[in-house]
């Protein structure tokens, strides 16, 4: 691969503030483009800030559009796409799931198998996490983590507190506080001294919760197109109970987790991924998942589209 000059289009500001999925992911990738000699430009809204990076800021799809240097190699967008063709060779990254997908630019890249399939493309790259925000540990204390926005019905907050009370098992749940349960549902489930609620938390302190559960609780109830949770979790050799909902049986295999449907096949479920190696959880993550293979199996992406391959 030559060196590239990379301009990456991000409609949210850089870097993100403990939360903030399409975020972190075009940071990771920066930093690993970064680490491979490429110059780099990134067009987002006013105030994003990362060091070796030109920052040019723009408020909306319009300004974006006008923004973008006329010498880069390739514009990757992961917001704001444009409407019809571009001048520059581009692709256009969906980290959600798009309500019409009739809208959806041709050289629509998706994150999972699942996720591609749903939207009617085929091509695909996994999200990729950075190993070295994450802690590694072996040895765990007893509880489980439920890690996603309680307030956020699909998450499965309510689902997994009837489950730790049912089970009696210690639990700690982070990413919003009971008050959130209040439209999330699970209210009632949630007085109890086995469990405890830490609120929106990031960096060092999120790493130590991931890096000493015994096991990452995730009972979505939605067609997940990634799940930076799961594998934040792999990294830390946390094994996953999951749902098998969207992409997660894609990311989850029996060798780092286990799934359940129904409530009553949990017990089965905790025990298998109990039984899982924390080593085989972050070799897996870091081989498949990890920010380095997604900058790779981007850059092998931008080679073939520069080149005027059809990969869409």
């Amino acid at each position: 691969m030559l060196h590239l000059k990379i301009c990456l289009v991000c409609s949210s500001r850089l870097p993100a503030n403990k939360y903030g999925g399409t975020e972190r992911i075009v940071e990771w990738l920066i930093l690993e483009f970064l680490k491979m000699g490429h110059t780099l430009v990134l067009v987002a809204p006013k105030g994003t800030h990362i060091q070796g990076v030109n920052c040019i800021p723009a408020n909306n799809a319009e300004e974006a559009l006008m923004s973008i240097p006329k010498d880069v190699d390739i514009v990757h967008f992961h917001g704001w796409p444009p409407v019809d063709d571009f001048e520059i060779p581009w692709l256009y990254t969906l980290h959600g799931n798009a309500s019409d997908i009739s809208t959806l630019p041709v050289n629509t890249v998706c994150i999972s198998a699942n996720h591609a399939a749903r939207h009617q493309k085929k091509t695909f790259i996994y999200n990729g996490v950075n190993p070295d925000e994450f802690i590694y540990r072996e040895q765990k204390q007893d509880y489980l983590l439920f890690f996603s926005m309680i307030r956020r019905k699909v998450k499965g907050a309510s689902r997994a507190l009837k489950i730790v009370q049912k089970y009696k098992a210690p639990a700690v749940f982070a990413g919003g506080s009971r008050i959130d349960l209040i439209k999330g549902g699970g209210l009632f489930n949630s007085f109890h001294p086995r469990i405890k609620f830490v609120g929106k938390i990031g960096g060092l302190k999120k790493a130590e919760y991931f890096a000493s559960a015994k096991a990452l609780l995730f009972p979505i109830d939605w067609e997940e197109p990634f799940g930076l949770v799961l594998i934040e979790s792999l990294l830390s050799g946390t094994p996953v109970i999951a749902t098998p909902r969207g992409s997660v049986p894609e990311l989850i295999n029996t060798d780092v987790g286990a799934l359940f449907t129904k409530d009553e096949a949990f017990p089965e479920a905790l025990e298998k991924a109990l039984s899982c190696s924390p080593k085989n959880c972050r070799d897996w993550a870091i081989d498949n998942f990890s920010s380095a293979v997604c900058a790779a199996n981007y850059l092998n992406l931008y080679d073939q589209i520069i080149s005027g391959e059809n990969v869409f």
